[in-house]
C-alpha cells in the first residue's frame, strides 16, 4: 500500500486564489481515490502561504525532511508551481527526492519523475513557471510605475500619517498627521535631534501606528520621505501625487537643509558594516539579550570603534555602556592565543575532539551499509529487468528505459558510498605533537595579522560562538573548542589597560 504525501501552497490569503488549500487538497484526495481506490495511506498535507520564489517555507522543509527519513513513497502536488517556480530548485529537489525513493507526481500535468521522460517533462514545466513568475513580475512593475507616474499610492505599508480609502487613495489620518508635523517641527526649529524627538515622544506615550516605540530610524525615514508634501518617490524618481500634503513644502526643504548639514558635519557615531566589526552577530547585551552593533566617535580626526546595544542606540531603553571594539577584540584574540600556547589544553582539546568524532564513526558507517543495501537492491532489480526482457514477457523499449534509471541511481549511490567513504577517512586524527600546536598557532596570528576582515571573522567565530556583555567591565566568552572551559573572563576592561568607554 503506497505512502502519500500531500504538498499544498497559495501564495496569500486564500480569498484571492483561484484553488485554496482545502481545494487543492480535496483534488487530491480525487485524484488518488480514482488511481489506488482504497490502497493508499495519507502520510501528511504539508502547507504553505507564502510565495514560490524562495525554498525558506515550512511546510516545504518539514516534507523535505520528513523524505529524508523515508516516511512516504509519493509526493503529490496540485501543479509543479507549488514546489517552486525556479528551475534549478525545482531539479535540485527532485534530486534530492529521488535520492530517498519517493517519486513526485502531479494530477494536472503529464509527468512521473519514476522515468526519464517524467523528468524532461518536469523541467520544461519548470522552465514554464519560472517565465510565468518572469512574467507576473514585470506586469506588476510596470502597472506600479504607471500608478506612480498617474500620482496613486502604488501599494505597501500605508505610511505612518495617512489612511487608505479604496476610492480616494491616501487620506489624511489627524491623529497620526500631529504626530509627523510635530516631528518636522522640533526637528527643524527646536534643531532637536532624532535621539531626542523619539524620547520625548516615548515618555509621552505616543507609540507606532504597531504599538511600539519610537526609533530614530523610523523618523529619519519620515523626515527625509516627499510623500509629506503631497508627492510620490517611486524607483528615486518624484512624482506629483493626487494625495494631501500633511507639511509645507518650505517646513519640508528646512529640514532637508538640516539632514545635509548633519550628514556632512557628522563626526559622530556611525554604523559600520558587519564584516568590520569581527564580533558582529555573535556579541550580545546580557541586559536585554539584544545584540550589540559596531558604531564609532571621532576626537581629535582619530577614530574610537565600540559596540553598544542596539536597543539604546534605536530607542533608548536599555543602558548597556558603550564598550571598546578595538580593545574587546584584541583581548579576546589574546585569550585564544594564549589557550593554543598552553599544550596541555591543547592535548585535552585534540583527545576531545578525537573521542567526538570515533563517537560518530558508527553512524558513518550505518550509512555505508544502508547505501551498500540499497545498491545490491538496485543490481537486483536490474537483473530483475533483464530475466523478464530475455524470458519475453518484456519489451525492449520499457527495458531500455527501467535499466537505464536504475543504472543511474546505482551511479548516485556509488558517489554517495564514496563521499561516505571519504568522510569515515576525515574521522582520524594523527596524534598531538608541539609542531602540530605551533603550526595552529602560527597560522591563526598570520591571519589575524595580514588577513582582511571577513577572513578574520570567519576565523575567529569558528572559534568564539558567544559574547555577552554585561556591563564595561565584565564580559563573558563562550568557546567552541572541543574540552574547553564554556565561559572564559578574558583580561580586558581593567583600570592598568586605560580603558574609558563612551557614556
Amino acid at each position: 500500500m503506497p505512502k502519500v504525501a500531500f504538498y499544498t501552497r497559495i501564495s496569500t490569503d486564500e480569498d484571492h486564489q483561484k484553488y485554496s488549500l482545502g481545494a487543492q487538497k480535496e483534488r487530491l484526495e480525487a485524484y488518488c481515490k480514482s488511481q489506488y481506490g482504497d490502497d493508499w495511506t495519507l502520510h501528511k498535507v504539508y502547507r504553505d502561504t507564502e510565495s514560490g520564489t524562495h525554498m525558506n517555507r515550512p511546510g516545504l522543509e518539514e516534507m523535505l525532511y520528513d523524505a529524508e527519513q523515508e516516511a512516504f513513497d509519493t509526493l503529490l502536488v496540485f501543479r509543479v508551481d507549488r514546489l517552486s517556480r525556479k528551475v534549478r530548485e525545482l531539479a535540485q529537489m527532485v534530486d534530492e527526492l529521488s535520492k530517498h525513493g519517493v517519486t513526485l507526481k502531479s494530477i494536472t500535468e503529464p509527468f512521473d519523475t519514476a522515468s526519464a521522460a517524467g523528468k524532461m517533462m518536469l523541467q520544461m514545466l519548470g522552465v514554464f513557471a519560472e517565465f510565468e513568475h518572469a512574467t507576473i513580475v514585470e506586469r506588476t512593475r510596470v502597472g506600479m510605475e504607471k500608478k506612480a507616474k498617474g500620482g496613486d499610492f502604488v501599494g505597501g505599508v500605508v505610511p505612518y500619517g495617512y489612511r487608505l480609502d479604496p476610492e480616494k487613495g491616501l487620506v489624511v489620518r489627524e491623529e497620526e498627521a500631529l504626530i509627523v508635523r510635530k516631528m518636522f517641527k522640533m526637528y527643524t526649529f527646536g534643531r532637536e535631534g532624532t535621539s531626542t524627538i523619539i524620547t520625548k515622544l516615548n515618555q509621552a506615550g505616543c507609540r507606532k501606528r504597531s504599538g511600539k516605540k519610537w526609533d530614530k530610524h523610523i523618523v529619519l525615514r519620515i523626515l527625509r520621505n516627499p510623500l509629506y508634501i503631497g508627492k510620490l518617490r517611486w524607483r528615486e524618481v518624484i512624482y506629483e501625487g493626487n494625495h494631501e500634503a500633511i507639511v509645507s513644502e518650505e517646513l519640508f526643504a528646512k529640514a532637508q537643509e538640516i539632514l545635509q548639514e548633519r550628514a556632512k558635519e557628522l563626526n559622530g557615531r556611525l554604523f559600520h558594516n558587519g564584516e568590520e566589526r569581527l564580533l558582529s552577530g555573535i556579541i550580545k547585551c546580557a541586559r536585554c539579550k539584544t545584540h550589540m552593533v559596531g558604531v564609532s566617535t571621532r576626537k581629535k580626526n582619530r577614530k574610537f570603534p565600540y559596540y553598544v546595544c542596539n536597543k539604546r542606540w534605536k530607542t533608548h531603553d536599555c543602558d548597556q555602556d558603550y564598550v571598546r571594539a578595538d580593545l574587546l577584540e584584541e583581548a579576546i584574540m589574546w585569550d585564544v592565543k594564549t589557550m593554543f600556547r598552553d599544550e596541555q589544553f591543547m592535548a585535552r582539546v585534540w583527545a576531545e575532539a578525537n573521542r567526538r568524532l570515533c563517537a560518530e564513526k558508527p553512524d558513518v558507517e550505518k550509512e555505508i551499509r544502508k547505501v551498500e543495501a540499497q545498491m545490491e537492491r538496485t543490481r537486483k532489480a536490474i537483473e530483475r529487468y533483464f530475466r523478464a526482457f530475455e524470458a519475453g514477457t518484456m519489451k525492449p523499449k520499457l527495458c531500455n528505459e527501467k535499466v537505464e534509471d536504475l543504472k543511474a541511481r546505482l551511479e548516485e549511490l556509488e558517489t554517495e558510498k564514496q563521499q561516505l567513504e571519504a568522510r569515515r577517512k576525515r574521522l582520524e586524527l594523527s596524534s598531538l605533537d608541539k609542531e602540530a600546536i605551533a603550526r595552529m598557532l602560527e597560522e591563526f596570528e598570520e591571519v589575524m595579522a595580514a588577513g582582511t576582515n571577513p577572513q578574520k571573522k570567519h576565523l575567529l567565530q569558528s572559534i568564539v560562538k558567544k559574547v555577552l556583555i554585561h556591563d564595561r567591565r565584565t564580559v563573558e566568552v563562550w568557546y567552541g573548542l572541543p574540552n574547553s572551559p564554556s565561559v572564559r573572563t578574558p583580561e580586558y576592561l581593567a583600570p592598568r589597560r586605560g580603558l574609558e568607554p563612551r557614556t
